[in-house]
């Protein structure tokens, strides 16, 4: 790596971090009380909603897992970004005019309409709570590994990360997180496009095509052969259930001017993200066959010995972009779980607006502290990230989506649904345990059928139950 061109890349950073607390410091006025720092007042446009919407996506493992993915499997390592992608579809589809029409806030406002009880609901706030620890913690962990690839100390770049996004999120709320999502956006898809223009330029493909015929190098290099059916359907599926589940979907649809607004952004965002998804998976392939990359470096490797000084650190700029994105909206998202639906909701409390700001500071800081701690302790990226929704969909997508299809489930069944799931969830995570099927079902996946068993025999155990008692 050319030491030159580090100052230059500092230079960037400073600036980058400067414009983001900025932003947030401008948009202060649209988190005055606690209801516009969630929401923003069904004010949301087009552009805002897609800046949320792409930015929650394209994280880390979108960028710097999708590179590494492309350094062991070629163009099929775009798999996890293209899943982002079309799962934005399906929500347009299937789940925004439920969501949108019906005012909910969180799937937990859905489940004390649904089930009459506060404590499915709590389940749902608390497996969010804990999901999104992981989901921070993994943005932070790629923020670790490019300062860790410039020769800096990684853990005074995450704690850099971290502080920042705390700052900006914090003065503004949702429209903060957007606003600076669709900056990020922008930035990454400039950087994204600029580094794979340049290594085309460059000949990149044609030396690798070169080195494909002469059998130095896999074909699935520079194609989709690496990708199986059911290899996308293992990343796709739980990706998808835990989209369904997943709070800053609620939020990003409640925050839209109408409806057609919302799907609007899902259209167009998924449209942005599928070309884009390729991009990641080139860098890393060809790092792979240029400097024999592989992991989180392989990204790296390549920008910092491929490109000149200023797209380099735009590209940087872009790395950090997709890492404080994805951070900013899981702050937000804890505000609403645990002050909004647990304290305010749950616990009947009614705090003033300035005991709320204190509340959702306190909360901010100590989660933002254990995604730091967590990052700082971990390995893989995508690895973690599969872990969290996995996680998520075992405690929340049979509730929701069987409380939708059966009218005769009831708050029990939903309690075991999510009780069974994560305890399911939790015995796959022991070294050496496998499950039945296990060829056939990926373990991501595996949880949700004992769940929706729990869920349909204690749904028809108090279903019987509660007509005998009706008869008598």
């Amino acid at each position: 790596m050319n030491q030159a061109i580090i100052p230059t890349i500092v230079v960037v950073l400073v600036i980058y971090f400067a414009a983001m607390v900025f932003i947030g410091w401008m948009g202060r006025s649209k988190a005055s009380n606690f209801e516009g720092y969630l929401s923003m007042g069904r004010t949301g446009g087009v552009l805002l909603l897609m800046g949320g919407a792409i930015g929650g996506q394209i994280g880390n493992g979108f960028v710097v897992g999708g590179a590494a993915e492309g350094a062991a499997s070629g163009l099929a390592g775009s798999a996890y970004g293209i899943a982002c992608a079309l799962s934005l579809i399906l929500v347009a589809l299937f789940l925004n005019d439920f969501i949108y029409n019906n005012g909910y806030m969180s799937m937990a406002d859905y489940t004390r309409q649904r089930y009459h009880s506060e404590v499915p609901g709590t389940i749902y706030d608390l497996s969010t709570a804990i999901s999104s620890i992981g989901l921070i913690a993994g943005q932070i962990m790629a923020g670790k590994a490019l300062f860790e690839a410039l020769g800096l100390p990684g853990t005074v770049g995450a704690i850099a990360i971290a502080v920042v996004v705390l700052l900006y999120s914090q003065l503004s709320g949702l429209w903060g997180a957007f606003a600076t999502s669709v900056v990020q956006t922008g930035v990454i898809i400039v950087g994204l496009v600029a580094t794979t223009i340049v290594l085309i330029s460059r000949g990149a493909i044609g030396e690798m095509n070169t080195a494909i015929q002469a059998g130095e190098l896999a074909g699935s290099s520079l194609d989709m052969s690496g990708l199986s059916a059911s290899g996308f359907a293992a990343m796709m599926l739980p990706l998808l259930f835990g989209m369904v589940t997943d709070q800053p979907t609620y939020q990003r649809i409640n925050s839209a001017k109408s409806a057609g607004t919302s799907k609007i952004a899902c259209y167009l965002s998924c449209i942005i993200m599928i070309p884009l998804a390729l991009m990641p998976a080139f860098i890393g392939s060809f790092g792979a066959y240029k400097y024999n990359a592989s992991g989180n470096s392989a990204f790296f490797d390549v920008i910092l010995n491929e490109l000149p000084a200023i797209v380099c650190a735009l590209i940087i700029a872009a790395v950090l972009a997709a890492v404080m994105s994805t951070i900013d909206c899981g702050l937000i998202t804890m505000s609403t779980v645990l002050t909004r639906d647990i304290w305010q909701g749950a616990l009947h409390k009614n705090p003033s607006e300035k005991q709320l700001k204190k509340i959702t500071l306190v909360i901010n800081i100590l989660f933002m502290g254990s995604s730091t701690i967590l990052a700082l302790s971990s390995g893989s990226i995508l690895g973690l990230l599969n872990s969290v929704y996995s996680f998520l969909a075992a405690a929340c997508f049979v509730p929701f989506v069987g409380g939708i299809v059966w009218k005769k489930a009831d708050a029990k069944s939903a309690i075991a649904a999510s009780v069974v799931g994560v305890l399911t969830v939790l015995i796959s995570w022991i070294p050496g345990v496998t499950f039945p099927l296990g060829n056939i079902i990926p373990s991501g996946l595996f949880p949700i059928i004992p769940s929706a068993m729990a869920f349909i025999l204690i749904g028809l155990f108090t279903g019987s139950s509660n007509r005998t008692a009706e008869r008598n």
